[in-house]
């Protein structure tokens, strides 16, 4: 029963995103398994956010997508989406049913200080604090969207290493442009340029 709890398989039949006129993805058809992990791969603009948002029911499409069980989301988003105001802890505390202690000691090992507002960390710092918060809430599908982007080189190994812990249990989906992130996820590709409307 394990399985069935943090991971979850979802298909995609005949998917279509336009926005007006505009037809950005077009009879979109794919299936990913339970534990599954997804490269959205492809130019910037051929619809990877839309077809994550299509995910998300932030947007309207056609066609269907169908789960195998209700979905529980955790996203990192391309902006951080943070309390500015609340400190990393809360940040994190407010998604997340693990206790103080071990959530302190995740933050922690990102090298960041859970007593810190987020509104005077850097861009680097909230990017880390909105992937702990993604990676640490109840989830069965994690959506990344160009998730380490602004990290540097030394930061990116060791926020890619937590999200691979985190993540070796769930089905995940990432955006990136990055090939060596695909392949260290150990990720199937999918490609949109086929789907796309130009």
């Amino acid at each position: 029963q394990r399985r069935k709890e943090c991971a979850m398989k979802l298909s995609f039949d005949n998917l279509t995103i336009s926005y007006g006129d505009k037809q950005v993805i077009s009879n979109f058809c794919e299936t990913i398994n339970a534990q599954e992990k997804i490269a959205l791969m492809g130019a910037s603009g051929i619809g990877k956010t839309s077809l994550i948002n299509a995910i998300m029911s932030l947007i309207s499409y056609e066609g269907n997508i169908q789960f195998d069980e209700k979905p529980e989301l955790a996203v990192v988003f391309q902006e951080n989406r943070l309390l500015p105001d609340h400190t990393i802890f809360n940040n994190i505390r407010i998604v997340s049913k693990l206790d103080n202690a071990t959530i302190n000691k995740y933050i922690k090992l990102l090298k960041l200080n859970p007593k810190d507002y987020v509104s005077t960390l850097s861009g680097g710092m909230k990017r880390r604090v909105a992937i702990l918060r993604a990676m640490l809430a109840p989830s069965n599908l994690i959506i990344l969207d160009e998730p380490f982007k602004g990290l540097d080189m030394d930061t990116k190994e060791i926020v890619m290493s937590f999200v691979k812990e985190k993540a070796s249990d769930k089905t995940m989906i990432i955006i990136t442009h990055d090939l060596s992130e695909a392949n260290y996820f150990n990720c199937r590709t999918i490609e949109l340029d086929a789907f796309c409307k130009q």
